[in-house]
């Protein structure tokens, strides 16, 4: 009964796609060609299975059918695909963060944060330097395997102290989890697919490229603050009992810590290194212009590639300090189909074939007339941080970009659209509200100690307050630095 009514999506999606194709077939007057109109029809149609199927093997037939639209041939969808360089960073990153869970590095950081003399008989402490460790580590690592760590990491713990999923004190865990992951994972573009794919189609729009340093000084202190709201929430709202707190032992745990092994150094400083060189250019930039171009020039996908290579090649007591067999089989590769397939279709919207980008400016035209751009860049940002925790984040950020950012530009500067764009990057990451928004929430609801009510109604005074946060603070920041 079940696969039948899943089968239905399908018809569905068939039907949806050839009624969106004879609509958008007869908007040629306003700049679609028919060949774009395809390729549009077919993205909508896409985004449905990604709803009702997922995003991997229905990323690979959307790629494979959008050969047919005409829109371009068939190496140009590959190369702007599978071929595209943050692709290929994609899998470098993930790679690598394989290293860094199998190495133990992720779980040495996590318990050194947690067994401070501070957090000792201090449950808001032990809270605070629990999710502290969490986003520290999100900062630099694939989202999906910290919020797996964290989860295990957090029911030990409880199950340690006996508390159960009734607990308040267990749900301010899980909830912390899940939401600091999220902004986490929207804070830096580093082994992050989301963030990079933002990126690059804002540049695609406004023509300048992002510098990554830029974007971590408004992410990072948008997560922090995020980081205290969550705090806030805790304390005021959610009133967890903490007197089974009083049993966790900071220096029985720190017992168990041991040191990072050969090979976890290794993986830690290889990872390290390419950060360091990623952000280079940067840093280096106002002492030589010439030497930061040089090194930019090599691009960031190139270097991911020979670190994956290093990790692999060295050998530690007879081993690899990572075998590639087990980082194959341990990558998400429906991620990194779906980031693919995204990058596609945003270098489709801007084809002058398709003329997808056109047709969008001229269906929000009047929108961006009528609206001064400050309103319309609250609007939008309002819409993007809301619709996200119902739709796929990567599908509301894109539109958040390639459709509203044109009409952004239209009424007003590059700089006012890049600072635009790159806090769509990050709220983008807040799908917390329902399982639609993100797998992060399937993976914070997995052991019961949250569910679908609660975690709807505490997440959406998140982002509320987050939005707040956002206008009166950052948004204008990230006008002042681009």
């Amino acid at each position: 009964m079940k696969k039948k009514s899943k089968q239905i999506h399908i018809l569905i999606a068939v039907v949806v796609f050839f009624v969106l194709r004879l609509i958008l077939g007869g908007c040629t007057d306003m700049g679609i060609t028919q060949a774009g109109a395809t390729a549009l029809a077919l993205f909508i149609t896409t985004i449905y299975l990604w709803i009702t199927y997922g995003s991997g093997w229905t990323s690979m037939l959307s790629i494979g059918l959008l050969a047919f639209s005409g829109v371009c041939p068939a190496n140009t969808i590959l190369a702007n695909s599978f071929g595209n360089s943050t692709t290929v960073i994609c899998i470098g990153t993930l790679v690598l963060c394989v290293a860094l869970e199998e190495n133990g590095v992720t779980k040495l950081i996590a318990n050194w944060f947690i067994t401070r003399k501070m957090v000792s008989k201090k449950p808001y402490m032990f809270l605070f330097m629990f999710l502290l460790a969490n986003l520290v580590i999100t900062y630099f690592m694939e989202a999906t395997a910290v919020a797996i760590i964290f989860v295990a990491l957090a029911k030990s713990i409880l199950d340690s102290l006996g508390y159960t999923a009734k607990d308040k004190f267990s749900k301010a865990l899980y909830f912390g989890v899940l939401w600091i992951t999220c902004i986490g994972n929207g804070a830096t573009p580093i082994g992050h697919p989301v963030p990079l794919l933002m990126l690059n189609s804002l540049a695609t729009v406004t023509g300048e490229s992002v510098s990554w340093l830029k974007y971590m000084i408004v992410g990072i202190p948008l997560s922090l603050v995020t980081l205290g709201l969550t705090m806030l929430i805790f304390r005021f709202i959610l009133k967890p009992d903490c007197t089974k707190f009083d049993a966790y032992d900071v220096m029985e745990r720190r017992k168990e810590l041991q040191g990072l092994s050969t090979k976890g150094k290794i993986s830690l400083a290889v990872y390290l290194a390419l950060i360091l060189f990623w952000l280079l250019p940067d840093f280096v930039k106002p002492l030589s212009a010439d030497l930061a171009a040089k090194i930019s020039s090599i691009g960031t996908a190139i270097p991911s590639l020979i670190a994956v290579a290093i990790v692999c090649a060295i050998q530690v007591g007879g081993e690899p300090v990572l075998k590639y067999e087990t980082a194959v089989k341990k990558i998400h590769w429906s991620t990194v189909i779906f980031i693919a397939c995204i990058f596609l279709y945003a270098s489709v919207f801007n084809m002058e074939s398709g003329g997808i980008n056109v047709f969008l400016k001229a269906l929000v035209k009047p929108l961006a007339t009528s609206l001064p751009a400050s309103i319309l860049a609250a609007v939008f940002l309002f819409l993007v941080i809301f619709i996200t925790n119902f739709a796929s984040n990567g599908v509301t950020g894109i539109v958040g970009i390639t459709v509203c950012a044109p009409a952004l530009l239209g009424a007003s500067s590059i700089g006012y659209v890049t600072a635009y764009g790159v806090l769509v990057a990050i709220l983008c990451n807040m799908g917390i509200a329902t399982p639609g928004g993100s797998g992060f929430v399937a993976i914070a609801q997995k052991d019961g100690y949250i569910e679908g009510g609660e975690t709807m109604k505490y997440s959406l005074l998140l982002i509320a307050l987050m939005y707040v946060a956002t206008m009166l603070i950052f948004w204008p920041i990230a006008q002042l630095l681009f």
